[in-house]
């Protein structure tokens, strides 16, 4: 190998190095843990320790009867309920993170000094927040999502509504649709924006805390 394309591949290892370790970079940390919570990652699955450091592309999980408490960026907490995986699919520091949640329930506190925009995907839509205190999982047998502070857009496939502080929808089970072959399920639609009384909000808190 000439020197030439030597340097040329050396320059391209440490490009590709770098990328490595740019994206291995932390965006966020556990907070808090309580029973069974880990973060599942491409290189394995590791007990969510309070410190722990949290990678874009991590899935934080939680057991039974568990919960988690995450910090992204400099100013957002994810504390996550029983039951639940949360996954980190984007994140610009000052500018924007977008998780998942697959599974359980979650609530999104949003302090000054986070990231401008703040995305939420759920098995039912999207939440869309800008500096929020918002909840969304499991409520009275349905799927909930309730503002606590500030506002959210849920936008699903039929359009999309504002809830503000102290309003909330609900979103039933999804539809199971019989096709020939073929047995899926469809989203719902999300409920008119209620006011939620004190004790279901009591209850949704209660189930993250």
């Amino acid at each position: 190998m000439s020197n030439r394309h030597f340097a040329i591949l050396a320059a391209a290892l440490a490009t590709i190095g770098s990328l490595g370790i740019a994206h291995a970079e932390p965006v966020g940390s556990v907070v808090a843990a309580r029973g069974e919570a880990a973060l599942e990652r491409a290189d394995g699955r590791s007990p969510a320790e309070a410190g722990a450091a949290v990678l874009l592309n991590d899935r934080a999980t939680t057991g039974e009867a568990s919960r988690l408490d995450l910090k992204l960026g400099a100013a957002t907490r994810l504390r996550l309920g029983a039951n639940a995986v949360l996954k980190v699919d984007k994140f610009v520091g000052k500018l924007s993170a977008r998780t998942t949640l697959e599974e359980g329930a979650v609530l999104i506190d949003r302090a000054n000094g986070a990231e401008k925009s703040f995305d939420l995907e759920t098995p039912y839509g999207l939440l869309s927040a800008r500096g929020t205190v918002f909840f969304a999982g499991p409520s009275r047998g349905v799927f909930g999502v309730f503002v606590q502070k500030g506002a959210v857009d849920v936008v699903t496939r039929s359009g999309s509504v504002r809830l503000t502080a102290g309003e909330g929808v609900d979103f039933p089970p999804p539809r199971v649709v019989f096709l020939p072959g073929l047995l899926d399920a469809e989203p719902s639609e999300p409920s008119p924006v209620t006011k939620w009384g004190a004790k279901r909000i009591e209850e949704a808190l209660e189930s993250v805390r």
